[in-house]
C-alpha cells in the first residue's frame, strides 16, 4: 500500500479550500520557493501517521491558516493498492470503491481534525482521528496506528549524532529491525564457535570475560571490602561485580543495551579520511540506515519522508543520491516523498515525479496534470539541466531562445528598475529549441478556458522569441548586395529560407504572428514576439535615432568585432555608414549585417552592450524605456509585476 493522496484545510499556508496533493507510488519530489508549503505537507503526514522515531509534533496557534486558531484544521490521508495481508490488517477500517473496471478496490482513509480550545486554561489543541471516506468510520486502534508510522528525516538534522551510540539511538532502532540480528547461540559452550554467537551471546561472553579479568576482579574485591568493612551494617550481605549494563534483564533488553553502544562511522583504513566524517558524509550514512530500516520493516506503511536530502552534499554526490533514491523507490517498492531547494537534484529526477508547490497550492507535473505530451517529457528529461531547473523555484520565469537575450535582459531589468533578482525571476535560455515544451510545464491540462483560472499555476511566464520577417531592404544589405530591392532577381519564395515583409499581406502576417504566439501562449504563459525581426535588429531599429543608444550600440559592435587598435577608426566608419542610409529600416539592416554575415558574435555583442548600457544609462530609466524594443519592455514588466 502507499499514500496516494493528502488533503489539507486550514493548515499553515493551505487555506479554507480543500487542497489535495496526489503522490506517486514510488518517488515524489516537492519543489518550490521558501514558505511555499513543502514542509507543511510532510508535517501534515507525520502528524496523522506518527513517526518511527516516536517524535511528537505539538500543534500550536501558528499551525492554523493565517494563525487564526478559531478555524479547524482538517488533514486526510488516503492509502491505496493494499495487498491481501494489508487488507486483512485494516479490514474493519476500509472503504471499497469502484476502479475503472467497476471492481471493488479497498482504500484506507484517515481523517484528522484539530481545534484550538480557548475554553481551556491555558488554551490547547484537541484533535481526533476517524476512518472511512467521509470520516464516519471507526476510530483507528493503537495497534493499527503503529503499523502506519513513517520514517522522517528532518532538514538540517544532526545526522552524525544519529549514527552514534546512546539510549534509544536511531542506529540501534535500525539494526534491531534486521531479521537476522537475533540469530545464533546465546552461550559459548563446547563445540560453539565465536562466530556462531548471537549478539546476546556476545553480551553474555563479555560479562564472563569482565568477571574473570584480573585487574577488574581486584577492584571488585576491594570495593566489596570497603562496603562490608566500612559502610554497611552488620548482617548486610552485598557483593559487587562488573558487567555490561542490563545483564540482569531479559535477552531482548540485553540485545537493545548492546545495540545502543554501537557507533557507525567511516572505516578510516579504507579511505583517505582524517578525523570525524563531515556533515555531508554523515547525512548520506543516515539516509542509508533509514533505507535499510524501511527494507526490513514489516509494517504496512513503507513511507520515507526526507526534507532537503541535499544538505551539506556536493553536486556529484547529489546526483548519485537522487539516482539511488529513485532506484530504491522503483526496485524495492519504497515510497519516498522528499522536499528540495536544489535545482541540481530537481533536474535529475523524472519530471513526472515532481510536484511544484506554490503559495499553498500543489501542481503535480505528472502526465495527467500538465499540457505536456509524451515526447515533451522525453525531451525535457534529457535537456532540463540544473541551470534550467531553477525555474521550479522562481516566482516568475523568463524563457528565451538564445544567449543574446539571456546575457542582456538581466541588465535591462536592472536599468528599468525591475531587477530580476529582486523579483525572484528565473531566466532560462533554451537555445532555439524547446520554448514551447518548457512553457507547457506551467500549463495545466485542459484548463485553458478562463473559467478555470483559479486552477492555473500562479507563475507568470514570458516567452521571448523572434518574429523572423526581414524588412524588404534587408536581403541586399545583409545577405547579398546583388539582390535587388524590387525582388526581380530573387529566388522563388519556396526556394528560400528567409521571408520579407512583402511576402505577406496583412492577413497572412497576422496568421504568422498568431502561429508563433500560439506555440507557447496559454493560461499564465505569454509569448512576446519581436516587433520587427530579431533582437539585434530591433535594438537598432528603436535605438539608432537616439544619440546615446546609437553610441552604445556602435561601441558594442566595434569592441566585439575589431582589435582595440582599430576601435576609434571603426567607430567613425560605422557611424558614417549608418548615417548614409536613408530609412531606419536601412540603418538597422546595415547594423544587423555584422551578425548576418558572421562577423560578430551575438553573445559577445550582448555581453558588451550590457556593459555599455550600464555606463551610459544608469539612472535613466524612462529614457531607456522609450528607446528599447517594446516587446522586451513588456516582457520584463510581465514577469516583474506584483
Amino acid at each position: 500500500m502507499y499514500l496516494s493522496s493528502l488533503k489539507l484545510k486550514n493548515f499553515r499556508s493551505f487555506g479554507s479550500a480543500s487542497h489535495e496533493i496526489k503522490f506517486n507510488k514510488g518517488l515524489t519530489v516537492l519543489v518550490g520557493e521558501n514558505d511555499s508549503g513543502k514542509s507543511a505537507i510532510l508535517d501534515a503526514i507525520r502528524i496523522v501517521l506518527g513517526t518511527t522515531d516516536f517524535n511528537w509534533y505539538r500543534i500550536n496557534a501558528s499551525d492554523f491558516y493565517n494563525e487564526d486558531s478559531s478555524l479547524e484544521i482538517e488533514i486526510s490521508c488516503k492509502f491505496t493498492d493494499l495487498s491481501p495481508i494489508e487488507t486483512s490488517a485494516f479490514l474493519e477500517y476500509l472503504t471499497y470503491e469502484d476502479d475503472d473496471s467497476k471492481r471493488k478496490i479497498p482504500s484506507l482513509y484517515l481523517h484528522w481534525n484539530c481545534r484550538y480550545m480557548q475554553s481551556f486554561k491555558p488554551p490547547r489543541p484537541v484533535s481526533s482521528m476517524t476512518t472511512g471516506k467521509n470520516g464516519d468510520g471507526p476510530i483507528l486502534s493503537p495497534e493499527s496506528r503503529e503499523m502506519l508510522r513513517v520514517t522522517y528525516l528532518r532538514a538540517l538534522r544532526d545526522a552524525y549524532s544519529d549514527m552514534q551510540s546512546g539510549r534509544n539511538s536511531r542506529l540501534s532502532q535500525v539494526v534491531q529491525n534486521v531479521p537476522a540480528i537475533s540469530e545464533g547461540e546465546d552461550d559459548l559452550k563446547e563445540g560453539v564457535e565465536l562466530k556462531d554467537l548471537s549478539l546476546v551471546g556476545i553480551f553474555n561472553l563479555s560479562n564472563k570475560l569482565l568477571a574473570d579479568y584480573p585487574a577488574l576482579k581486584t577492584v571488585k574485591d576491594q570495593m566489596t571490602g570497603i562496603l562490608k568493612n566500612q559502610m554497611l551494617l552488620d548482617g548486610d550481605n552485598l557483593a559487587t561485580r562488573f558487567e555490561v549494563t542490563g545483564s540482569d534483564t531479559a535477552d531482548m533488553k540485553k540485545l537493545t543495551t548492546l545495540l545502543e553502544k554501537l557507533d557507525l562511522t567511516i572505516d578510516k583504513d579504507t579511505t583517505s579520511l582524517k578525523g570525524v566524517p563531515g556533515l555531508g558524509t554523515s547525512n548520506i550514512m543516515s539516509m542509508a540506515c533509514e533505507l535499510l530500516l524501511r527494507r526490513n520493516s514489516q509494517e504496512a506503511c513503507q513511507l520515507l519522508l526526507i526534507e532537503e536530502p541535499e544538505a551539506h552534499i556536493h553536486a556529484q554526490r547529489q546526483m548519485k543520491l537522487v539516482k539511488s533514491l529513485q532506484n530504491e523507490a522503483e526496485v524495492n517498492s519504497q515510497q519516498i516523498i522528499l522536499t528540495t531547494h536544489s535545482p541540481l537534484l530537481a533536474s535529475a529526477v523524472k519530471l513526472e515525479n515532481i510536484i511544484l508547490i506554490k503559495n499553498g497550492n500543489a501542481y503535480p507535473l505528472s502526465k495527467s496534470e500538465t499540457s505536456l505530451k509524451e515526447d515533451d517529457y522525453i525531451f525535457l528529461e534529457r535537456y532540463l539541466d540544473a541551470t534550467k531547473a531553477n525555474l521550479f523555484f522562481a516566482r516568475n520565469v523568463m524563457i528565451v531562445e538564445g544567449p543574446g537575450e539571456a546575457l542582456l535582459l538581466p541588465t535591462l531589468s536592472r536599468l528599468l528598475g525591475r531587477d530580476f533578482v529582486d523579483f525572484g525571476v528565473s531566466l532560462v535560455d533554451v537555445r532555439s529549441t524547446g520554448l514551447r515544451r518548457y512553457s507547457k510545464i506551467f500549463q495545466r491540462k485542459d484548463k485553458d478556458n478562463p473559467k478555470y483560472s483559479a486552477d492555473w499555476l500562479k507563475v507568470n511566464v514570458a516567452c521571448v522569441t523572434d518574429r523572423d520577417i526581414m524588412p524588404n531592404c534587408a536581403p541586399s544589405i545583409c545577405l547579398d548586395k546583388r539582390l535587388k530591392d524590387d525582388k526581380t532577381n530573387w529566388p522563388e519564395e519556396e526556394n528560400r529560407k528567409w521571408r520579407v515583409e512583402s511576402d505577406f499581406d496583412d492577413t497572412q502576417k497576422a496568421i504568422h504572428l498568431n502561429d508563433i504566439e500560439g506555440k507557447a501562449n496559454g493560461q499564465n504563459v505569454k509569448t512576446f514576439v519581436s516587433d520587427k525581426w530579431t533582437l539585434e535588429y530591433d535594438l537598432a531599429y528603436h535605438g539608432l535615432n537616439n544619440v546615446a543608444m546609437k553610441n552604445s550600440l556602435i561601441k558594442a559592435i566595434v569592441k566585439t568585432t575589431y582589435a582595440q587598435v582599430n576601435w576609434i577608426s571603426k567607430t567613425t566608419e560605422i557611424s558614417t555608414a549608418l548615417d548614409a542610409r536613408a530609412s531606419i529600416e536601412e540603418k538597422a539592416s546595415c547594423f544587423y549585417s555584422f551578425f548576418a554575415k558572421g562577423n560578430t558574435s551575438k553573445a559577445e555583442f550582448s555581453q558588451q552592450l550590457a556593459l555599455e548600457l550600464e555606463t551610459d544609462f544608469s539612472g535613466k530609466e524612462e529614457e531607456l524605456k522609450d528607446i528599447l524594443p517594446p516587446y522586451l519592455v513588456n516582457a520584463i514588466l510581465f514577469v516583474t509585476k506584483n
